[in-house]
């Protein structure tokens, strides 16, 4: 049997001239939680110079509007985005709001609210764990308006008191909405994917048949200073082995590829194997690559992201361009080199062992490494 075929490119370049849509992952690819990646900014400007339609598709389990909002921080603006952005999140947060938000009475004290065990994000200056909650809650668009009837979820204390799991972060069980308070569990899991206190915690809501919603199925994130954080997706995964139920949302689902193409106005046949003139960018195998793949749209595997270290390569920062693929004289580089023949072999293994093939390989979104 042959192996499918990929495309390695030196730089993003080759790739603006071969479609006219773009949909663009964020960690990894835009930014790493802190700063804009290096020619990221520039990349996508020259791309809308091409009158190149572009969407931001995204496993954050931030809502929408919320992440949109963020990316003046990386240099953006969000009207560079006709198909606006797709998260995992909002719709994560659409599913909780028609399935287990109680709608307010008159009288609110004779609502009982379904209760979720609630693992999130601390709160920071990026993470706003309510603001996800009211979100789910009140249905709040990116123009503050209201898109669903004002509910209400109540926070359990215990696994006893769930209805459900909301997995939103996998940083702390957070016990109240109270801001922070010292019953905030922190489950020891982002940095050290410790399941010591997750797993008594599955194992009770196991017996309970509790079900989980997951709002980001990342199983990692490359986080500022080459840290890679363990993300919800790895709980999730942890507790469908166990035997319990999940409903996952985002990438590699198909739908959260489709949404942004509705988004963008473009009619397309959801079960055809090949959507012309649409590309992911992404650095993940199994969500980005993966998802595209299914849902016939071509992929962009960007090797400064997640899978970096694995490769053997450096990942992209916000100022180090990472590894630079380089024909075999790389004399006069003070900066990382791979050849191409040594990268493509790297590569054919790497692919072959997990059976996950992208159409092209690029190092970084960006035009070049100057």
């Amino acid at each position: 049997m042959s192996q499918p075929a990929f495309t390695l490119h030196t730089s993003f370049s080759p790739l603006i001239s071969l479609y006219d849509t773009f949909l663009l992952d964020q960690f990894g690819v835009i930014h790493n939680g802190s700063q804009s990646l290096h020619g990221a900014v520039g990349c996508i400007e020259s791309m809308l110079d091409r009158n190149k339609k572009l969407a931001i598709l995204s496993n954050t389990s931030s809502p929408a509007h919320v992440a949109l909002k963020r990316l003046k921080k990386y240099g953006l603006r969000d009207d560079m985005f006709a198909g606006g952005l797709v998260s995992s999140g909002e719709e994560c947060a659409k599913y909780v709001r028609e399935n287990y938000c109680c709608n307010f009475n008159e009288d609110a004290s004779i609502v009982k609210a379904k209760k979720a065990l609630w693992f999130t994000w601390k709160e920071s200056e990026t993470q706003k764990p309510l603001q996800f909650l009211s979100h789910i809650e009140n249905g709040i668009d990116g123009d503050d308006n209201l898109i669903g009837g004002r509910g209400v979820i109540g926070v359990a204390e215990s696994v006893e008191e769930a209805d459900f799991i909301l997995l939103h972060g996998s940083e702390v069980w957070r016990q109240s909405r109270e801001l922070p308070t010292s019953d905030d569990l922190d489950l020891n899991f982002l940095y050290n994917e410790d399941f010591t206190m997750i797993d008594p915690l599955l194992d009770q809501s196991l017996e309970r048949n509790l079900p989980m919603v997951c709002a980001n199925p990342d199983f990692v994130v490359g986080l500022p200073g080459g840290v890679v954080g363990n993300m919800p997706g790895k709980i999730a995964e942890r507790y469908a082995q166990k035997g319990g139920i999940v409903h996952h949302f985002g990438k590699p689902s198909p739908r959260h590829f489709h949404a942004c193409l509705d988004n963008l106005g473009i009619v397309f046949d959801a079960n055809a194997k090949s959507i012309p003139g649409v590309a992911h960018v992404g650095d993940s195998l199994e969500h980005d690559v993966a998802g595209a793949n299914a849902a016939g749209v071509d992929s962009v595997f960007v090797l400064g992201g997640i899978h970096a270290r694995e490769l053997g390569l450096v990942p992209t920062g916000s100022e180090d361009v990472g590894t630079v693929i380089a024909d075999d004289d790389v004399g006069g580089h003070e900066i990382a080199c791979i050849t191409e023949k040594e990268l493509t072999i790297k590569l054919q293994s790497f692919f072959e062992e997990r059976g996950i093939w992208p159409t092209h390989v690029v190092p970084r979104l960006s035009l070049g490494f100057d």
